[in-house]
């Protein structure tokens, strides 16, 4: 399949590029996305899809009932006065004004019922489609929080990664969003060639079936940039088998996160990795929040963390690809985040006070819904 790819390693390419995307739609724009908070950002991207909407672009928007708790009912409101579609997954029980917009609007007494046994079911996915000529995904939300607000410097920012392709793919992924829309429950779980996707919960294996598929074909390399690493015992145990096998695998984890604990929770893994043969690093340059892999030739890029969350609660997407230049550039990437990492020992595995331990062995108690 001939794809055009490109990477984005910086807010700011990232949103001017999707802007100016949206900007140039013409026809349709399918939008799913995790967190969309009005703030900068947030305003930015929304005005570009009023823009849209101004022009008759038909626009289908799907955000996440917990995600974007905080400005859904001020982005329905908006949307509404150009007669946009928008749809919320999982609204939160309580918050009965966005129950008409849920994917699946039922009676409000059944919507209650429903909400609250799929409290811990959210859509984690980031994908816009514009005119079935471009896709963007990765590990982008649409906030101002990819940016570190703690600091002043422009080049101060999240480490995320994220993607726009072109080509035969965007025709998959728009059918895939728009089982998503419709609620299907037919074939967006199956195994893809070039995507990685779940989406109804007695589906949710299959990613992760198709991930563990990916893994083990790995014959050199399996070199893993994760933001919340809670490996899945059948994840741990692929990659300390491959490690074994003298493939090489590392993996690049946060000295910092944006959720405090997670740090101390991937460090109860470091020994168990570390005598299999792992080599693992704590990148320390800054919040890191990317999602992203390269097994072989291959490079994966998407929104799925290794953990309970993503592997068994959680709506996914990621893009597997062959293209040379972009798993060059994701290769590069890895080697430039190791340089800004600190490699983790057998002697020191863990850099966090001993105190702090108890809180990452109790957090792994508990992991399942982490």
């Amino acid at each position: 399949m001939q794809l055009g790819q490109r990477l984005f390693f910086t807010p700011d390419a990232y949103f001017d590029g999707l802007i100016k995307d949206l900007d140039r739609a013409q026809h349709e724009i399918l939008f799913e996305i995790y967190i969309f908070e009005l703030d900068n950002i947030g305003n930015r991207v929304l005005e570009a899809l009023e823009r849209a909407a101004a022009r008759q672009v038909r626009l289908r928007v799907i955000i996440d009932g917990v995600g974007s708790y905080r400005h859904a009912n001020a982005i329905a409101a908006r949307l509404d006065r150009l007669n946009c579609e928008l749809r919320v997954f999982h609204p939160l029980p309580w918050d009965f004004s966005l129950y008409r917009r849920a994917l699946s609007a039922e009676r409000w007494y059944s919507n209650i019922l429903y909400f609250f046994a799929a409290l811990n079911h959210r859509d984690h996915r980031k994908l816009c489609i514009i005119d079935d000529s471009s896709a963007w995904l990765g590990s982008y939300n649409i906030t101002d929080d990819h940016f570190n607000h703690q600091s002043a410097s422009a080049e101060d920012y999240w480490h995320d990664t994220g993607l726009r392709v072109t080509g035969p793919i965007v025709n998959l992924l728009a059918a895939n969003f728009s089982e998503v829309w419709q609620r299907k429950t037919g074939s967006v779980g199956k195994r893809s060639l070039y995507y990685l996707s779940n989406r109804e919960f007695s589906r949710r294996h299959q990613h992760k079936l198709q991930l563990l598929h990916v893994l083990g074909l790995a014959h050199q390399r399996i070199w893993i940039t994760n933001a919340y690493f809670n490996p899945s015992r059948r994840v741990l145990k692929i990659l300390k088998r491959k490690a074994r096998a003298g493939v090489s695998v590392k993996l690049v984890v946060p000295a910092r996160s944006d959720v405090i604990f997670f740090p101390l929770l991937a460090r109860s893994f470091y020994v168990d990795l570390l005598q299999a043969g792992i080599r693992v690093f704590e990148y320390h340059e800054r919040v890191l929040h990317s999602k992203t892999m390269v097994i072989d030739d291959q490079g994966l890029v998407g929104s799925t963390n290794l953990n309970y969350r993503s592997l068994f609660h959680d709506r996914e997407l990621d893009l597997l690809t062959d293209d040379y230049e972009v798993v060059a550039q994701l290769q590069a990437r890895f080697e430039q985040d190791l340089e800004n990492s600190t490699e983790i020992s057998l002697r020191n595995p863990h850099k966090s006070p001993w105190l702090q331990r108890p809180l990452g062995w109790l957090a792994r108690f508990m992991r399942y819904w982490l």
